[in-house]
């Protein structure tokens, strides 16, 4: 009984150790990306501030500018693009509930076929909303949480097709307790700048079971004092067995 206590405080030892490590290997990994300058941050001056009379009373209205017709061209070009879009029946489909650290999938269809509705692509398990939007040719899809992992599974960017309906598909791994907001955006691409067409957002119960208590338990406890006891498991589980040996 002793040699299998000591047996056991060896594994948990060993485990508490791969466990803390890993952790604090990711919480440098995080450290170090936070750290580090956005990309063309280096080299640039900042602005000189600009004065301003407060005693200056006139208003001098200046002729249109370059910049200015080139504003009001590019307008032009926008509502032209506007009008170019049309509205399809779009759904999407979230769950209700959801487990702490176990993934679900949410999926998104819209129908530019002619059909009436999208929800033939859907799951059928959980929350379906139904709608319209106004897409252009091209579509982005995009899903986001505070409290959400998101991985897709199929291409953010989709060219629209007329034969069958288009299906976005994400994998979304809840990282906290309680209600939390899930959001889903849609955006038309112009001249590979994206406009912001829909937005949905939904509300998940996140639950936790007894084993996602231990988990979000053990990811709340600092690093350094999971080695530390990891370390303190592993020598009693040696100790342990090399006083039974010597006993022997």
């Amino acid at each position: 009984m002793f040699r299998f206590i000591s047996f056991l405080l060896i594994l948990i030892g060993l485990g508490a150790l791969s466990f803390g490590g890993y952790q604090y290997w990711q919480s440098q990994n995080a450290e170090t990306a936070e750290s580090a300058p956005p990309p063309g941050s280096i080299g640039f001056d900042s602005p000189e501030p600009v004065s301003r009379s407060s005693n200056s009373r006139s208003l001098t209205i200046n002729p249109p500018s370059a910049e200015d017709e080139e504003f009001f061209g590019i307008a032009s070009s926008n509502s032209a693009f506007m009008n170019s879009l049309r509205s399809v029946p779009i759904a999407h489909e979230t769950p209700s509930t959801a487990q702490f650290g176990r993934a679900f999938t949410v999926t998104l269809a819209l129908d530019a076929t002619g059909d009436s509705t999208a929800t033939d692509s859907l799951p059928g398990d959980g929350n379906i909303v139904e709608g319209e939007a106004r897409i252009s040719s091209s579509v982005q899809a995009l899903v986001s949480g505070d409290s959400f992992e998101v991985e897709s599974i199929t291409p953010d960017t989709q060219m629209i097709s007329p034969l069958q309906e288009n299906v976005w598909r994400w994998k979304v791994t809840p990282t906290e307790v309680g209600p939390q907001e899930l959001v889903i955006e849609l955006y038309a691409l112009m001249d590979n700048q994206a406009l912001p067409l829909r937005t949905f957002r939904d509300k998940v119960e996140v639950e936790v079971s007894r084993i996602g208590q231990a988990v979000a338990l053990a990811r709340s406890v600092s690093p350094i004092t999971v080695v530390a006891g990891g370390i303190g498991s592993l020598l009693a589980g040696l100790f342990g067995f090399v006083g039974f040996f010597r006993r022997r």
